[in-house]
């Protein structure tokens, strides 16, 4: 089944920036948008894997040791380097929303989102208001305040000028792993503002009755991620699925999943340290 849809630049994508420029140049011709995890704090660690030729990387601040301040220091260190930051917010708070944008943070990703009330609330804090004068019928208004200093150095601009873009710009994904979120996700994939449904499977598999780290093996846990890949691609908007390995990205690419992560920083260190450690016993009398 392919999910190939090539979009050509237009008015009003040609002036995109942030993630949203990489998910529109990624469609045509087709690639897998691939980022990197980091549940670590820490600058230096954000520079260096911003540096290895990721489209984005993910600063993980629901099950990250990865507090405010940090948050803070590891966007901008991402954005420095030309590549994406997103944040992975531990709920969909009004404050959490505006202290994560107001970082500097490309786009959010939201998990256990299992309603479209909760899908509507979470676009409302992440747009600011849209003046009388300049709304249409399709404009996306929200409640976001205005004030941060950083945020418009993460997207090169300055302060009228990301206050005036920031609502097109601002990229939302919403985790999809509950029960409730999966009979919901074709409507929540329609909510305007909603960019990205992503897959998060071991909660998926855990909130279905199922062994959490055991969903690759099971049918019915697969089954749900094709139901949220199709909700996705009907709504028109991206899908995105969790990875710990490139031929774990390249079965869900060609699956029709456009933004993949390739495993996490904790993950590189227990994989290397495993592995090594391994060929270590071997040599060993």
């Amino acid at each position: 089944m392919s999910y190939s849809t090539p979009l050509e630049p237009s008015s009003s994508t040609a002036s995109l920036l942030g993630l949203h420029k990489v998910m529109i140049e990624a469609r045509n011709p087709r690639r897998p948008v691939v980022g990197s995890w980091l549940m670590f704090p820490g600058a230096s660690l954000a520079r260096m894997i911003a540096q290895m030729g990721y489209d984005f990387v993910l600063v993980d601040c629901e099950h990250g040791n990865i507090a405010d301040a940090d948050m803070h220091t590891s966007v901008g260190a991402i954005a420095a380097q030309g590549v994406s930051p997103v944040v992975r917010i531990p709920a969909p708070e009004n404050w959490i929303v505006k202290r994560t944008l107001d970082s500097g943070a490309h786009g959010i990703l939201c998990p256990m989102m299992s309603t479209v009330e909760e899908a509507r609330k979470l676009v409302s804090y992440a747009k600011f208001p849209i003046p009388n004068a300049q709304r249409t019928p399709d404009s996306i208004t929200g409640i976001r305040g205005v004030g941060s200093p950083f945020a418009p150095a993460a997207f090169g601009q300055g302060m009228g000028e990301y206050i005036a873009t920031a609502n097109r710009n601002t990229f939302i994904a919403v985790q999809i792993e509950t029960v409730e979120g999966l009979e919901n996700c074709e409507e929540i994939a329609k909510v305007d503002g909603i960019d990205m449904l992503f897959v998060g499977p071991n909660d998926l598999c855990s909130s279905m009755g199922y062994p959490a780290l055991e969903h690759a093996n099971i049918p019915e846990v697969q089954a749900a991620i094709q139901r949220i890949l199709s909700a996705s691609k009907a709504a028109g908007k991206y899908a995105g699925m969790f990875c710990t390995s490139a031929e774990q990205i390249q079965a869900r690419y060609e699956q029709g999943f456009d933004f993949m992560n390739l495993g996490a920083d904790v993950v590189a260190l227990a994989m290397w340290n495993a592995d090594e450690l391994r060929k270590l016993k071997e040599i060993r009398p």
